[in-house]
């Protein structure tokens, strides 16, 4: 008769997750750290901007008009500045993204032969690559979702104006832009870590890609929604808080001749006619403030498609370069 010896007792270490993912939470658990001290550290000052910040600044507001406080070392100041830090370091963050993942996860790896180890051992090239990019991607969502959205109600609920919405720190930093930039470091760093397999180039390689699209957002983010342009015989005036493109003088052949200072400064209509010949009216070309959503999606929904374009390219690179 046949016994079946009763199986050995499960041991802690045998009760540990085990996995890629589980692999790659534990190599990178001090970026993981860091980025999440990072993450609570900026919730809280953002947390106190939201409340005693912005109330301290309010009072201060209340007590002059804008163009007479002197903001230098007052309450408006100091949000103003901690408010620009906030969206500094959400606007650096994509380069951070981007140096780690094509130093750190996949260049480094690449150059030790340890991503090599673990495809003859336990996984293929193609999952090592999904865990590595996809453990990063959800940890770094995790903190720019929540961020982003409290800096946009800081922002959004703040005492007054004093950083415009078109601001090229602030616009990253309070809309879906940022998590997308951040999903596009990722990609560009995979990228230029697959491709060169070092630490150094890597790294620098999807940093400069971003740098790239950064220069090109910032550059053409403004014809990606229709202006509005208006006219007028006197210098037309925007709404608040607008981001004007060009003031220009319009001839009788609706030519649009740049401002020239010396003319319409001033401000009538006799003076700018002895600059311009055949002077016919005034117009402006501005983005009014409701246009920052549509640029949001617009730019938002292009970097996606940049980030799904340089992911296909890093997977197509490693099945080559990978026996």
């Amino acid at each position: 008769m046949t016994q079946t010896l009763p199986a050995p007792p499960r041991t802690l270490r045998s009760l540990r997750p085990t996995g890629p993912v589980w692999a790659s939470l534990r190599l990178h658990r001090i970026a993981l750290w860091v980025w999440l001290a990072a993450v609570l550290a900026t919730s809280g000052l953002l947390l106190w901007l939201l409340g005693p910040g912005a109330d301290a600044a309010a009072r201060q507001l209340a007590q002059c008009a804008p163009s007479d406080c002197d903001f230098i070392g007052g309450p408006s100041f100091r949000y103003d500045q901690l408010l620009r830090m906030v969206n500094a370091f959400l606007y650096l963050t994509p380069y951070i993204a981007a140096l780690f993942m094509g130093a750190v996860c996949v260049g480094r790896e690449l150059e030790r032969g340890t991503a090599q180890l673990a495809w003859v051992q336990s996984i293929s090239p193609a999952r090592w690559l999904a865990t590595t990019l996809g453990v990063p991607a959800a940890w770094f969502l995790a903190g720019m979702v929540p961020l982003v959205t409290l800096n946009h109600l800081v922002w959004a609920t703040g005492p007054g104006p004093l950083i415009p919405w078109h601001d090229e720190y602030l616009f990253l930093g309070t809309g879906p832009l940022g998590p997308s930039r951040v999903l596009l470091g990722l990609a560009v760093g995979a990228l230029g870590g697959v491709l060169f397999r070092k630490v150094l180039t890597g790294g620098v390689a999807g940093i400069a890609a971003l740098l790239v699209t950064g220069w090109l957002g910032s550059r053409y983010r403004v014809s990606l929604w229709p202006t509005v342009t208006d006219h007028g015989t006197v210098p037309p005036v925007p709404p608040a808080d607008s981001q004007v493109l060009r003031r220009d003088a319009v001839t009788a052949a609706g030519e649009h001749v740049a401002n020239d200072l010396a003319c319409v400064d001033a401000g009538t209509k006799a003076e700018l006619g002895r600059c311009v010949r055949g002077f016919q009216d005034f117009s402006v070309i501005y983005h009014p403030p409701s246009h920052y959503w549509p640029l949001q999606l617009t730019e938002s929904a292009g970097t996606l498609l940049l980030t799904a374009v340089a992911t296909a390219l890093t997977f197509k690179a490693l099945h080559h370069r990978t026996p």
